[in-house]
């Protein structure tokens, strides 16, 4: 696959598909999202396996998600399969008050950075814009207020830290995907500071 893909397209999708999982973890019983995730995240694999293998299958999944794809992903997992894994592991590993705002961080704060980065100039660090950064860490701290405010998860100051600490991560694009990285981090550290 030539050339990078439209960003709007993509930052869209991973706003609200990304953002579902999340949501949903605050409705939905424990036992139904752990079943849901884990059947979307084997659906992914799956495919992304499949098509590693046959490549007329990756010609036509890259033909018709193009516009939602890095440039990259025709040979490596994608950052949806990564994104719905994180999901599974966040709520398979970490209360919900842990796992919902770390999937929130990564679904808008992503997205933001990527938006943010492109249009400022500047100095770069690895590659990206600090002011992305920044813009991603303000999301995340906005999220917090709006789970907090709406009674979602009870407020603690870990959770500004993860917001921070998702961010750095964000930045640092830690392998094998930010997809993965940023929510699991970020809950971790949630979780070890009490929350």
């Amino acid at each position: 696959m030539a050339g990078h893909p439209p960003p709007v397209w993509r930052q869209l999708f991973h706003l609200t598909a990304g953002s579902s999982i999340p949501v949903a973890g605050i409705f939905a019983p424990e036992q139904w999202m752990l079943i849901a995730l884990a059947v979307v995240s084997g659906g992914g694999l799956g495919l992304d396996l499949a098509r590693f293998r046959l490549s007329w299958l990756n010609r036509q999944f890259l033909r018709w998600l193009a516009p939602l794809l890095k440039y990259d992903e025709g040979h490596r997992f994608t950052g949806a399969t990564y994104l719905v894994v994180a999901g599974l592991l966040a709520f398979l590993f970490f209360d919900a008050a842990v796992a919902v705002p770390a999937m929130l961080f990564l679904s808008l704060g992503d997205p933001v950075a990527a938006l943010v980065g492109r249009r400022t100039r500047g100095p770069r660090v690895w590659g990206k814009s600090p002011a992305g950064t920044a813009a991603f860490i303000a999301v995340s701290l906005a999220a917090v207020g709006v789970l907090v405010g709406g009674n979602a998860i009870e407020f603690h100051w870990g959770l500004l830290v993860g917001a921070g600490i998702a961010g750095l991560v964000e930045l640092a694009s830690l392998p094998p995907d930010d997809n993965l990285a940023v929510p699991l981090v970020a809950a971790a550290a949630m979780h070890f500071l009490g929350v």
